[in-house]
């Protein structure tokens, strides 16, 4: 065959032509198909006349002919070739004139009409199928109404039913055929025909028809003249062989005259019906039909005949693979190919004209025509003409649609390379066009950007039909220009980086807004640039497939793709100018290409792994913006994450390297003149090899291979495949995992956001098919997660990372479990036999029983999801990575030899190894029952819960549950986190593992609030998941309502809220409600609010519509005395919740209430429900007692009495008339309290009920306890306001003094007066309680003259008097209690007698006696005598705040005289605090509990000055007694709030006071607590923090400078034990304080240094020269050794020391080497060593540093320390632990191996000398303070100066520090 251009050689021809015959008539040729044109001279017609140049008609070529090279007019005349000559000459044939003697080929029968005569009928009748295929493809295959339509047609197709037809092939056929081979060229590029809808394709493969063909006769039957048939057949085969070029072929022509099939070549791009004929087989074999195609008619034309693939069947239900030819008329389809070939030359003819026209002729004009063509574009100053985009527009239309109907090849080469060439204009303009993306405000700027914008979009256009010439699918190397090529993606990369990138990064305000607001007035043009880029964006992906690419090319596309993925699209809309959508669209086509690359070019795939994951940062991590990528479920995933996914599956699928090889037309070899015999050498060769590779493969399944070899085959080609996508996912887990490591979670690098959401995005299509290398990344991520959180080395942050994402992962196995379940729950209402098979196999699988052979089977799911993966009618590209990635899993899968070893697993696996080598589905078989969406994914669920990462889960846990147990409480915290994920996705957890709740509960009593938190959330979800487990944690929360941490308190509030709404049963409702009762009491706001509003939602809420009703129902009344049920319940579980709920009601009946008013109807419906209770309780299911009832009658009596009505007290008085026994005395107290209560309200009461209740309670005085008589007493002078008859309580009050004036002086420690002591002391309570609450003063006279001896005017003072003889020290103690507790009521209701003499000396005898119980009398006196006033002051505020009228001063207008209170607060404030301290400071129990209150009362009133009381409080709040320390530490911080400067003085003071009173009084000295570890000091630390950080700084620096001291004073072993004691306690809390500031703590560990420098050099200096006797003459020794003098003169002890001496020398060194190990183990455990090492390398840290809170290191505790000082202060035991304590010191100073570190590295460090103060100053200023420097040696007491340093020696000739000072080591 030769090719067009080449020189012909006459000696090559078979047959000598006749130019006579090339002068044949035209209808000759127009038979044949050919014009007559094509033999005449373009300005000529068949007559020899000329023809005008504008009617001249593109020539139509043979198809298998082109033009000559292009020689600047493409019309000029052209000679046929021998070979195209000789099939029309005389010589070879003889062509039939007439068409009646060879009619058309038709494989209807003879005679047959259409059946549609019209076009339109056609269509008609296709509408329906159209619906068909069109509901198919919309439901993705799973259509009801295709599948109603199939079943209504399969009765047509039963076979029993129908007649069998039998063909026979025509014996003609059949001879001399052996030989012949198939001229079609490669298979790769052979064109196929048209594939049938989705619907007929439906239907095709649900028959199962048999069909048989006949067997051809044999090739020793053909006849002589068959035979003779073949031979020229043979003969243009062999000079096929011969031809160098193997992209042209002849066609093949018979030489006789019989009737002839008419057998053409078909090249790669034609779509020419064509015969491809093959050697037939032998009789025994398998035999291929072949139809005979008859001669052509008159008007037949070549591309009448169609290509139809008919498969083989081995099987009825199987189809053959080969393709056989059969010509049959379509008409209709060759006129539409051959009109749209017509069409393009037409505008292709236009085109040259107008481009002729365009050259201006001798006048210098140019025609008005061209310009309809053509228009000007600027390039390099000068005007160039260019196609206009509407020609653009018409020509790559018309291209696509002649390539799309197979008639590309008729196009002359040098026509499209010529077209090529007038496009070069627009890509040149394009190119030089000036646009850039800063515009100014200016109309000039404006029109040039749009003018360049233009440019761009012309050039665009000359780009895309460029490149559709290109991806045609020619072969002529010609149109492939790599110079071309590279023009135009200069093209693309400049719209893209000058126009569309900064157009979509630009936004309405910022320094974009110019761009904004111009390309948003030119939107439309814009956008047709956007599209403009992507199509040719996607025409260069198409050519990848076609084309091999030079690498510099591949480069570019790379670059700019790589870019698009990575630009910043806008948030919304309204910031959007081309629209969010429409350049994500863009992104999709960039990602298509670089996958496309990745798929062609493996040596390319490393490059763009590099490329996409070292511009991760680049994305967006926060927002709606992330995530843009649209998934086939609705849910959205970064783009990225997709690309990456995809990327991975390329890898394991075959089809790119194997495609590889089969189109190459390099770029290059056309640049370079590489001649094509190399080239066809070169695709000779591969041609051959994958030949050989068929023979090969065909060889091997002749054989009868065992089981082994056909597994190891499989094994080895799986293996390779699936090696290659693990090596990937492997590099981009270790990218993704080692950035997160390293960059926080909330920072400014996005790189862990970026792997939690690259993680959350596999897990969004870990359920998908069509992304399953999802799995194998996941499992990558797996894999090193795990290592992390098990390996020792990683960091607590690495660890929590880990932890945190197996949770997720976790979570996501059991998500995929949840959801399989549920499709599996579909698949009942199925009735089809897959959908009871894979049931099956999902519940084998949950139960642990899934066999292999069932999962891996040929009918098994790994089958279904394949048929469902299978190219449709539009394939897409990302539908076939999966397809072969998930093949490629299967074969793994299968290799692994977990199957039965039979000839079903062999022939399983021969089949998937041939499919791995095409890379696509067997379709020998064809489905049956289409797959349903449900039936996918339980299928494909099945497969992935049986890969590797879903194993794995088990394993996950364990990790996680492990991992609650460890030191870390960051690693803790993030455990149970994980946990509560993974049981929120699956709460069957709680019952497979039980250990789950164990670990659970052990958290809520860690030590780190942070996990007890985490914990009791965990616990919250446990219990929402199964509520059974309520009670088994209820006890849990009901204690962590008093944990310490606020916010754990709050937390379990809110839980126990929950749980006391689910539940039912009245203990755990009651518990509950005492729990959150004991919170309204909290010293923190925010936990006391939080529980008064529950108990308002719990307790009132329910009940506000049901008071508002006027009747209410039977279920209402219930539910009212089911609610008092509980409530009396609740108060009888103690005192202290009687007393909470009074506080509860008062608050939520209170004005501020925003439901006060139904607060108070719900409170009011309540009390009455309880008397209904109280009166009859026969209707309630269990029976509560009146004494309870009553007794929470008295709460709500206490809190408001408006809540109770005159008639209710009708049925109290009959339990106040008998009073006889215990019972009765209870019920007594509770009635007298409501009477007492209620009584004061209400005025409608009748006087005879007053009366006889009057008189009750004046008949059971003497019957009455104290509780009881302070109630009666309150309640009878209540009465007497009513009825205003004072005269029985006048006269009973007489009566009792009398009694105790006359016994006064009997001695009632004399036992005899046993029954005296009895009345003494009841007559003393009384006379105590009514002279508290009855005002007699008024009475004075009745008095007067009922007791002669008495003349006073105060009966106050007169019952005093009365009482204080039985207070004196010679009375009985119970008698002198109930004596001073009866003053100290009448004192308490008459202020003015504390100020009475002796009753001042009484009290303050008893306070400085030290009897416990008469003190806490005393003290409790002072206590409810200064909560009154604080409450009577309050009351007052309040009124006259709400006074409308205020006085014209305010405020000040009210007296300001001071009252008794007043003068009695101050008294007491004066007089007794020093012994009110002292009391409070010298125990823990209730004395000291009652002092610290009254103390609390003295400062809120601010009696005394802070700086009394405040070093108390601070020691106070160091107490072991909880009660004591709340109340000292709450105070505390009202003072320091209050007086924040005046306690900065007192603060040392203050510490030194807590030192005492721990060692005195806790007998503890430590400075840390045990359980949990922490600082003694903590809440005065805690107060501190709130202050300003100058003011912290300053308090740090006093509490340093309290641990220094001068040795000199540690004379006596008394000294050396308490500066030893107190700075160890200082010590201890130094090293344990919670430092808020980073700043704060590097100034800590500068004070510390600075005093282990200064004071610590005169000890170690004095322990050198006395101890251990080194003298200067031997320090030059010394220093050339680099050893220490105590080091080299160890064993020179000198034993004559003083031991007094030593001691206190040893006791400097004591304190100061402890405080050098709290510095050390401050820096290890916040990880300043590496801030240390930024701090010597920059001058200055920055202030955000500095103000962070310092971070915490994981593994580093305190107990390493505390045992660390403790051995240190042990050493004075023993005498040679004291010299090993001297020697220790002496090397700490001596040798410092930080410094030495830092000399190493730095000269000067090591030469420096100790800064002064101005230098420390600003070193402080920057950073935090100077760290110590080293002594360079022991100084002789004569100052003698010190030789001059000499270099140090190598790091291995210097000895180490000790271990003080050793930075290695670990303090965990």
């Amino acid at each position: 065959m030769y090719k067009y251009g080449e020189d012909f050689h006459v000696e090559d021809s078979l047959q000598t032509v006749d130019p006579r015959s090339l002068m044949m008539a035209p209808s000759v040729f127009q038979h044949v198909g050919i014009p007559t044109s094509t033999f005449l001279t373009p300005t000529t017609d068949n007559r020899g006349i000329p023809a005008r140049k504008t009617q001249y008609q593109t020539p139509l070529q043979p198809s298998n002919g082109i033009h000559a090279p292009h020689s600047g007019n493409p019309r000029g005349p052209r000679l046929l070739t021998v070979d195209e000559a000789l099939q029309f000459s005389p010589l070879s044939s003889i062509i039939p004139f007439s068409p009646d003697i060879v009619p058309l080929p038709n494989a209807r029968l003879l005679g047959s009409q259409p059946i549609f005569p019209t076009q339109s009928e056609k269509s008609g009748a296709k509408q329906s199928l159209n619906v068909l295929d069109k509901d198919i493809g919309q439901s993705r295959g799973q259509s009801k109404l295709a599948q109603a339509t199939l079943n209504d047609l399969r009765p047509y197709l039963d076979k029993n039913a129908i007649t069998n037809f039998k063909f026979k092939v025509p014996t003609g056929l059949t001879a001399g055929r052996p030989g012949v081979q198939s001229s079609s060229g490669s298979t790769d590029h052979q064109e196929r025909p048209a594939k049938l809808g989705p619907f007929a394709n439906m239907f095709l493969n649900s028959t199962g028809l048999a069909h048989r063909y006949p067997t051809p006769n044999s090739p020793e039957s053909v006849s002589p003249k068959r035979r003779d048939l073949a031979q020229p057949l043979q003969k243009a085969s062999r000079v096929k062989k011969e031809t160098p070029d193997k992209q042209q072929k002849l066609p093949v022509t018979p030489t006789t005259p019989e009737p002839h099939a008419h057998i053409k070549a078909t090249t790669p791009q034609n779509v020419s019906a064509s015969v491809k004929l093959e050697e037939l087989p032998k009789s025994d074999a398998k035999l291929r039909p072949i139809v005979l195609i008859k001669s052509r008619s008159a008007d037949s034309r070549p591309g009448d005949d169609i290509t139809i693939p008919v498969e083989e069947t081995e099987h009825p239900r199987k189809r053959k693979r080969d393709e056989i030819i059969i010509a049959i008329g379509t008409k209709d389809q060759r006129a539409v190919a051959n009109e749209a070939l017509h069409r393009l030359q037409e505008i292709i003819q236009d085109i040259f004209e107008a481009d002729d026209q365009s050259q201006p002729d001798i006048s210098g004009t140019i025609s008005a025509e061209a310009g309809q063509f053509f228009v000007l574009a600027h390039y390099e100053e000068r005007e160039i003409n260019t196609l206009a985009p509407a020609i653009h527009v018409k020509l790559e239309a018309a291209l696509q649609k002649v390539i799309s109907l197979g008639k590309y090849d008729e196009i002359p080469i040098d026509h499209l390379c010529r077209l090529q060439s007038l496009c070069q204009g627009g890509l040149a303009s394009a190119e030089s066009s000036e646009i850039h993306a800063e515009l100014n405000s200016g109309l000039e700027d404006d029109s040039k950007w749009i003018q360049g914008i233009e440019a761009l979009d012309s050039g665009l256009r000359a780009t895309r039909t460029i490149l559709r010439i290109m991806t045609g699918g020619r072969q002529e190397k010609e149109i492939y220009s790599e110079e071309l090529l590279q023009n135009v993606l200069r093209v693309v990369e400049k719209v893209l980086s000058s126009s569309i990138i900064p157009i979509v990064e630009a936004r309405s305000t910022g320094t974009s807004s110019a761009v904004f607001e111009t390309a948003s007035s030119h939107r439309k043009i814009i956008s047709q640039l956007l599209y403009d880029v992507k199509k040719a964006m996607t025409l260069l992906a198409g050519l990848l497939t076609k084309v091999e690419m030079a690498e510099t090319i591949i480069t570019t596309m790379e670059f700019f793709a790589t870019r698009l993925l990575f630009v910043d699209n806008a948030h919304s809309e309204k910031e959007s100018i081309l629209g969010i959508q429409k350049f994500e669209t863009l992104r999709r086509t960039a990602m298509d290409l670089i996958a496309e690359i990745f798929s062609r070019y493996p040596q390319q795939r490393a490059f763009l792994f590099d490329e996409i994951l070292t511009s991760l940062q680049k994305l967006p991590v926060k927002g709606q913006q992330a995530r843009q990528y649209k998934l086939a479920d609705g849910t959205s995933i970064q783009l990225v994450s997709a690309l990456i996914i995809r990327l991975v599956q390329t890898s394991a699928t075959s089809s790119a390297s194997r495609k590889e090889g089969k189109r190459r037309l390099a770029l290059n070899g056309v640049e370079q003149g590489q001649s094509d015999d190399s080239e066809a050498e070169d695709l000779g060769s591969q041609s051959a090899s994958q030949h050989i590779e068929s023979s090969d493969e065909m060889s091997e399944d002749a054989t009868d291979s065992t089981y082994e070899f056909a597994i190891q085959r499989l094994a080895d080609k799986a293996t390779l495949l699936n090696n290659s996508a693990a090596q990937n996912a492997q590099y981009v887990i270790r990218f993704y995992v080692s950035r997160g490591m390293t960059a926080p979670k909330t920072g400014d690098q996005p790189h862990r956001q970026l792997l939690d959401m690259f993680a959350e995005d596999l897990i969004a299509v870990l359920g998908l098919p069509e992304w399953p290398a999802a799995e194998l990344l996941l499992r990558a991520l797996l894999i090193r997660m795990v290592d992390i959180s098990e390996s020792k080395q990683y960091t607590a942050p690495a660890k929590t990372m880990a932890l945190e994402l197996l949770g997720l992962m976790g979570s996501a196995i059991s998500e995929l479990v949840a959801s399989t379940r549920n499709s599996a729950r579909i698949l009942e209402n199925h009735d089809s036999e897959r959908s009871g098979y894979l049931r099956q196999l999902l519940d084998d699988y949950m139960e642990g029983k899934l066999e292999a052979n069932e999962l891996l089977g040929w009918e098994g799911p790994y089958h279904v999801v394949m048929q469902y993966l299978q190219p449709g009618g539009s394939e897409d590209k990302q539908t076939t990575s999966a397809r072969g990635y998930y093949l490629t899993q299967w074969a793994k899968a299968v290799s692994s030899g977990n199957l039965t070893c039979d000839t079903i697993t062999e022939k399983l696996a021969n089949r998937l190894r041939k499919m791995l080598s095409r890379a696509e589905w067997d379709a020998l078989e064809s489905e049956t029952e289409p797959v349903s969406s449900n039936q996918i994914r339980v299928a494909y669920a099945l497969t992935i819960l049986s890969m590797d990462f879903c194993r794995q889960f088990d394993r996950i846990l364990k990790i996680l549950l492990d991992s609650i147990s460890s030191e870390s409480t960051t690693v803790r915290n993030r455990s149970l986190k994980s946990v509560m994920q993974m049981l929120e996705k699956d709460p069957s957890l709680l019952d497979r593992a039980r250990n789950v709740k164990v670990k659970i509960m052990n958290c809520t009593t860690d030590n780190s609030s942070m996990v007890r938190d985490s914990a009791l959330m965990l616990i919250g979800k446990c219990i929402l998941l199964q509520p059974m487990l309520e009670q088994e944690f209820c006890k849990t929360v009901l204690v962590l309502t008093n944990d310490p941490a606020i916010g754990v308190r709050k937390r379990s509030m809110r839980l126990l809220k929950d749980i006391y709404l689910r539940n039912n049963r009245k203990d755990i409702k009651a518990a509950i409600a005492d729990c959150l009762l004991q919170r309204t009491k909290d010293l923190d706001a925010g936990v006391s609010d939080l529980a008064r509003q529950t108990f308002e939602d719990i307790w009132f809420s329910p009940f506000w519509r049901l008071v508002e009703s006027a009747e209410q129902s039977a279920q209402e009344k219930i539910s009212l005395q089911s609610q008092v049920s509980l409530i009396v319940g609740t108060v009888q579980r103690g005192e202290g919740v009687a007393l909470a709920m009074v506080s509860l009601i008062q608050n939520v009946l209170l004005n501020v209430s925003k439901m006060a008013a139904a607060n108070f109807k719900v409170c009011k419906a309540l009390v009455a429900t309880a008397f209904e209770i109280m009166i009859d309780s026969q209707d309630l299911p269990e029976r509560l007692e009146q004494r309870h009832i009553l007794q929470t009658l008295t709460v709500f009596a206490r809190a408001n009495p408006r809540l109770f009505a005159a008639d209710q007290l009708q049925y109290l008085q009959p339990y106040i008339t008998n009073l006889s026994s215990s019972d009765d005395l209870n019920l007594f107290r509770s009635v007298v309290v409501i009477f007492r209560c209620v009584l004061p309200i209400l005025s409608t009461i009748q006087h005879g009920l007053l009366r006889e209740v009057q008189t009750a309670l004046l008949h059971s005085i003497s019957k009455l306890g104290k509780a009881e008589l302070d109630e009666v007493a309150a309640c009878l002078w209540t009465i007497n306001g009513t009825l205003n008859n004072p005269e029985k309580l006048v006269k009973l009050t007489v009566s009792v003094l009398k009694n105790l004036r006359n016994s006064e002086g009997v001695n009632f420690a004399d036992p005899k007066k046993s029954e005296g002591l009895k009345m003494v002391k009841k007559y003393i309570r009384i006379a105590g309680y009514f002279g508290k609450h009855c005002d007699f003063e008024i009475f004075n006279k009745n008095f007067q003259d009922s007791l002669s001896w008495w003349k006073g005017s105060s009966v106050a003072g007169l019952i005093v008097c009365s009482l204080s003889p039985f207070a004196k020290a010679n009375q009985p103690l119970t008698l002198r209690c109930d004596a001073l507790e009866g003053i100290g009521l009448i004192c308490q209701s008459w202020p003015y007698q504390f100020n009475q003499d002796n009753i001042s000396r009484t009290f303050e005898d008893v306070l400085e006696e030290g009897s416990p119980e008469l003190q806490k009398i005393v003290l409790s006196s002072f206590r409810d005598f200064f909560s009154k006033q604080e409450r009577q002051a309050g009351v007052k505020s309040d009124e006259l705040l709400g006074e409308e009228n205020l006085p014209a001063n305010g405020k000040l207008g009210g007296s300001m005289t001071a009252s008794d209170g007043d003068g009695a607060s101050a008294l007491i404030a004066q007089r007794f605090l020093k012994s009110i301290l002292r009391i409070a400071l010298a125990s823990q129990d209730l004395s000291a509990l009652t002092a610290t209150q009254v103390i609390t009362s003295i400062n809120r009133q601010g009696l005394v000055h802070p700086k009394e009381s405040g070093p108390a409080l601070v020691a106070l709040e160091t107490s072991t007694n909880q009660d004591i320390a709340d109340v000292a530490f709450q105070e505390h911080r009202n003072l320091h709030q209050q007086h924040e400067s005046m306690f900065e003085r007192e603060y040392m003071r203050a510490i030194q006071e807590a030192f005492k009173y721990q060692r005195d009084i806790v007998n503890d000295p430590l400075g840390t607590t045990k359980q949990p570890l922490g600082p003694k000091l903590h809440g005065m630390f805690e107060i501190i923090k709130t202050s300003k950080g100058k003011y912290q700084k300053k308090f740090l620096s006093n509490f340093c400078s309290k641990i220094d001291f001068e040795i000199a004073k540690l004379d006596t072993p008394d000294a050396i034990n308490s500066t030893l004691q107190y700075s160890r306690f200082l010590i201890e809390n130094l090293a344990f304080f919670d430092y808020g500031r980073l700043d704060e703590l590097l100034h800590t560990i500068s004070c510390m240094e600075k005093i282990v420098a200064s004071t610590g050099s005169g000890i170690a200096h004095s322990i050198s020269t006395e101890v251990f006797q080194i003298k200067v003459e031997n320090l030059a020794e010394n220093l050339e050794s680099n050893v220490s003098g105590a080091v080299a003169t160890a064993g020179a002890v000198n034993t004559d020391v003083d031991p007094r001496r030593l001691r206190q020398l040893t006791t400097g060194a004591i304190i100061l080497s402890c405080l050098w190990e709290a510095r050390t183990h401050l820096r290890r455990l916040f990880g300043l060593q590496a801030t240390q090492q930024r701090r010597e390398n920059k001058a200055k840290a920055t202030v955000k540093d500095l103000n962070k809170a310092p971070t915490r290191v994981h593994g580093v505790s305190g107990e390493r320390l505390l045992t660390v000082v403790a051995e240190k202060i042990n050493s004075l035991e023993s005498h040679e632990a004291t010299l090993k304590q001297c020697q220790d010191f002496v090397e700490l100073l001596s040798i410092d191996s930080e410094v030495k570190v830092a000399d190493d590295g730095d000269d000067e460090a090591g030469a420096a000398e100790t800064p002064s103060a101005d230098e420390e100053d600003a070193a402080l200023s920057s950073i935090g303070g100077a760290k110590p420097l080293k002594r360079k040696a022991p100084v002789s007491a004569s100052g003698t100066p010190h030789r001059k340093k000499k270099a140090r020696p190598s790091a291995g000739k210097r000895k180490r520090s000790g271990k003080g000072v050793s930075e290695e080591e670990d303090w965990g």
